[in-house]
Formats: structure tokens, sequence, C-alpha cells
């Protein structure tokens, strides 16, 4: 099957669609915090942080979260990942965190992020927001926003090109390259 690509359009229309179900689940913001997962999910994060932005007429803190370290595969991968900062310049305890990843698949990612988060304080909730879930759940973790349901074969991948500059959304490709 050859790549199929999910343009910037399509994705900017997701992302809206994520603003307007997040602005519909919370009336007060002010102990509403974000954190994407380290590199999808920041720079989805970064855009659903900027247009709520705009909607609601408050910026809303945002950081970037490594999970390599945290990974429950380790000692399987036979190069070591690369670790990343995390970058979370304001305190998670009894915040509202809402994390943010491009593609739920396993859960083990999130489950991952969740133990980091943990780490760090004491959060009051954790939200989910997913631009995709692919299904293939090996953990018992559900999105509580979800852009779009797909699903794919175990080996095809949902890879998102995230461009150098950052301010644009990017676009999708739907391969059986490998990560």
């Amino acid at each position: 099957m050859a790549d199929q690509p999910l343009e910037s359009s399509d994705i900017a229309k997701l992302l809206k669609k994520l603003v307007k179900n997040v602005e519909k689940a919370f009336a007060v913001w002010d102990d509403v915090v974000f954190i994407g997962i380290r590199s999808g999910g920041e720079h989805i994060a970064r855009h659903i942080v900027g247009l709520l932005a705009v909607k609601i007429g408050k910026t809303l803190p945002l950081g970037a979260l490594d999970i390599a370290l945290y990974r429950d595969d380790l000692s399987k991968r036979l190069l070591y990942p690369e670790v990343r900062r995390t970058d979370i310049p304001f305190d998670v305890h009894d915040k509202i965190v809402i994390l943010v990843d491009d593609v739920l698949n396993t859960g083990r990612s999130v489950r991952a992020a969740i133990d980091h988060i943990v780490d760090l304080g004491r959060p009051r909730r954790i939200y989910l927001l997913v631009l995709f879930d692919r299904g293939g759940r090996e953990l018992p973790i559900q999105a509580d926003f979800v852009g779009k349901v797909i699903s794919l074969p175990p080996d095809k991948i949902i890879k998102i090109n995230i461009p150098e500059d950052k301010k644009s959304v990017g676009d999708i490709i739907i391969t059986e390259e490998k990560r």
C-alpha cells in the first residue's frame, strides 16, 4: 500500500474540532495546563493552545514532556532513544493537565507520560487529547478528546511531518516506514 498523505488543511480542521470540544469542556481556565509529549504531541499542543488563546482570550501554560526514559521497552530496543529535555515551566500540583499526543495506539506512551507527570507533582486530573486514535490498545487507556479515529493494520504507522518553522501544521503520512 502506498503512503497516504493527509494535508495541512485536513489537520487544521481536526485541530479546530479539538479546540471546540476542549472549549466546551471547561468553564474556567485558571488551573488548566497543557503538556505535549515530544515531539508530535508537543507540536499539536502548541497549535491547540494558540487556537484556544484566540477563542478564550487567554494564553494557557504549555509544557513539553520527554518520555524516553519512562518507556517500558528500553531494554528491548537495539538503539537507545534520543533523550530530549522535559520543559514544564509550571507546577503540575493540583492542576488540570491536558496531556497531548499526536497518535494513540497501544497506550504505552501515554502510560509513560503519566508516570513522568506524577513524578513532577500530583495533578487534580489528567485528560488525554490526541489527534489520531488508531486503536490497538495494550493498556486500558482512553482519550478524552480525539481528532479522528483511524483504523490501521499494525505494520502501518502515522507519521507527522513537523515543519522547521513549527508555525504551520505540517502534514501526516500513513506509511509502512518503521519508526
